[in-house]
Order: structure tokens, then C-alpha cells, then sequence
């Protein structure tokens, strides 16, 4: 099944803080408290672990490219974490809501206005995936939603109409993306000290994106806000493991298993 709105959109919402913790600074002193143009109050559903409130840990003292590196490495240091997004594609309201660890498993939900909200659970290299039943009304012929509907589609990774829905799943594959586009031209604007669903964080900026991050405990960036698309990422559950289990077997059908490819509808 191939999703306009699949999992693999995720990454899109990552990257906000993909490109701005890869930039460089051009020399100026960027350690102003300037508020970043463009920036919203930040705010966020949770926040991170209690035990990573406990003190201060000083970054708000340092130069916003020094900052950008702390968050960078913390996210490339990160064994899971879990991210909401709100934003828009095409002109549709997108919400994800994803936990998803360096072991490739992952968990959540993707939900579009128009389309319908989408389920899916990785397990290593086996997926499942659960549509509503606006979704197959959409995206399937009528005897597919039929058979699919209240029911987990399931497969192996290497399934090409289940493959696109786990590549925002990779963790890894979002950590080696940190820092390839650094050129070392961009200014990271560093402003004001603000909260994070109470937690206490610096705001960074450049081109377009602003993330918050923590000022106490470690560094990790709580919260990524792009100006342009209006989208916004929070990140929270950092190294806690993906809540996913394979669901039971009577709830799932296997795709590769199906042998009239007419019927699936993909």
C-alpha cells in the first residue's frame, strides 16, 4: 500500500532538527539573547524524564552554535525517542505521534484531515499496520477495506507495499543524517531563556527553524518549530524503550500470504 501520507513522512517532520543542529556559525557573536525571528512560544505535550530536570547544566551560557552541537549530539547519542508533529503537506493537516529506537522497532500513529489515521508497529525487520476505516474507504477498492478493516496488515519490511511505511522508523537513519549539510556558513541566533512544558530551555535559530533545548539535565532539544511550514515537533521519552509487542495473531493478516493480488486493493 502506497500512502501519500505514509510513515515515511516522519522524516520529513524530523528534519527541522536535522538541518538546524548541522549548522555552522559564521564567525559573529551569536551569543546575544536575541529573540529568534520567526519563533513561537514554545510549548510541548510532555516533557522530558523527571530525572533530567534535576540542575542546571549551563548551556545557556554558551554561543549558539556551541548549543547546536550539544543538542546535535545528543541526538545522535540517543538509543530511542519518541516525537510528535504537527504540520501541514499539501494544504492537509498532518499529526504523528512516533517512538522509535536505534534497533528499529518503532510504534504510533499518523493521522491526516482528509485521509484517515494509520497504526503501525515495527519489530525488527516485521511490520504491522492498521488503517481505519476512512482510510481503506480512500486508499482501497471496496473488498479490500472489507477484508482489512478492524484488522493489523502484517509482513516483512522487505514487502514493497509495507517497506514505505517504516523508513521514518529508522533511527539511525536519522542520526547519520545529522550534520551532512553543514557548511559552516549559517548564524545560529541564540535567544531568550523560555519553558518547555515547564521545563527550562534556550531557544537556537537559523534558517527558519527554531529548537528549544534543555537547560537542565541534558541538552536534548524538546521542542523544533519551522517557520516556513508552520510545523512543530516535540521530543520527548528520550532512551526510554518503544512501547511495541506484535499484536495477536487473530487481529492480523499476513500480506504475503494473500494469493489473489486483486483482492488487496494496494
Amino acid at each position: 500500500m502506497k500512502l501519500k501520507h505514509g510513515i515515511a513522512m516522519t522524516a520529513v517532520g524530523m528534519a527541522a532538527v536535522l538541518g538546524l543542529s548541522a549548522c555552522g556559525s559564521d564567525g559573529k557573536d551569536d551569543k546575544g539573547d536575541k529573540k529568534p525571528a520567526g519563533s513561537a512560544p514554545a510549548k510541548a505535550a510532555e516533557s522530558a524524564p523527571a530525572k533530567d530536570t534535576a540542575s542546571g547544566n549551563g548551556v545557556e551560557k554558551l554561543s549558539g552554535k556551541e548549543i547546536s552541537d550539544k543538542a546535535k549530539k545528543e541526538l545522535q547519542g540517543a538509543t530511542a525517542v519518541r516525537f510528535k508533529m504537527t504540520g501541514t503537506e499539501d494544504g492537509e493537516r498532518m499529526d504523528v505521534d512516533l517512538a522509535l529506537d536505534k534497533q528499529g522497532n518503532c510504534a504510533g500513529t499518523v493521522k491526516t484531515a482528509g485521509t484517515g489515521t494509520i497504526e503501525v508497529i515495527k519489530l525488527g525487520d516485521r511490520v504491522w499496520m492498521k488503517a481505519d476505516e476512512k482510510l481503506w474507504r480512500t486508499k482501497a477498492n471496496p473488498q479490500a477495506a472489507e477484508l482489512f478493516k478492524g484488522r493489523y496488515v502484517t509482513g516483512p519490511t522487505s514487502e514493497p507495499s509495507l517497506g514505505g511505511m517504516t523508513k521514518g522508523c529508522e533511527l539511525t537513519a536519522l542520526q547519520a543524517k545529522v550534520g551532512q549539510d553543514d557548511d559552516g556558513s549559517e548564524t545560529i541566533t541564540k535567544g531568550a531563556p523560555t519553558t518547555v512544558d515547564g521545563q527550562q530551555a534556550v531557544p537556537i535559530s537559523a534558517k527558519g527553524t527554531t529548537i528549544s533545548v534543555a537547560t537542565t539535565g541534558r541538552p536534548y532539544p524538546l521542542r523544533i518549530e519551522d517557520s516556513k511550514d508552520k510545523s512543530a515537533v516535540t521530543l520527548t521519552d528520550w532512551n526510554k524503550p518503544v512501547p511495541a509487542k506484535a499484536p495477536p495473531a487473530d487481529q492480523t493478516i499476513d500480506i504475503t500470504k494473500l494469493k489473489n493480488p486483486g483482492q488487496q486493493g494496494l
